[in-house]
């Protein structure tokens, strides 16, 4: 059986949340990608995003140091796409391009607690809520058992 793998563009809204401590199933997801259990993405913009949403939460910059380094333990980053190849993305929030963008290069499912970007983002990729991905890998981990893999 061909190995299925799950690779997940992690929006800055679960970042957030996951580090904060507001969704636990964020922080699971994130923990899963640091135990190499999935394949997360992030790109350069969402850590700069989240550097500044955890500055506008009032998160000291120790705290918000250390929750980038987990950020790192748990995903893999990449470049940003560059900015002339927006054009193509038509959103209503056009701040959340660069991560729209990001997760169609990648490949992958993007996962946001954003309700109109996930709306959005159905137009070029799948996206879904962090539960939702704990409950893809669920099913992913009961398809390997079953097949004995």
């Amino acid at each position: 059986m061909k190995n299925i793998e799950l690779k997940f563009f992690i929006d800055t809204t679960v970042v957030v949340s996951a580090v904060t401590g507001r969704n636990k199933k964020a922080w699971v997801l994130l923990e899963s990608g640091r135990k190499k259990v999935i394949s997360l993405y992030v790109n350069e913009f969402i850590i700069k995003e989240t550097r500044r949403t955890l500055k506008v939460l009032q998160i000291s910059q120790e705290k918000t140091n250390y929750a980038v380094e987990y950020i790192l333990e748990c995903c893999t980053v990449r470049g940003n796409v560059p900015k002339k190849e927006f054009s193509g993305f038509n959103i209503r929030d056009r701040s959340d391009i660069p991560i729209l963008a990001g997760a169609v290069e990648e490949s992958a499912i993007l996962v946001t607690e954003d309700n109109v970007l996930r709306k959005d983002a159905m137009e070029y990729i799948e996206s879904i809520t962090p539960e939702e991905a704990l409950r893809k890998l669920g099913d992913l981990g009961k398809k390997r058992k079953d097949s004995g893999n």
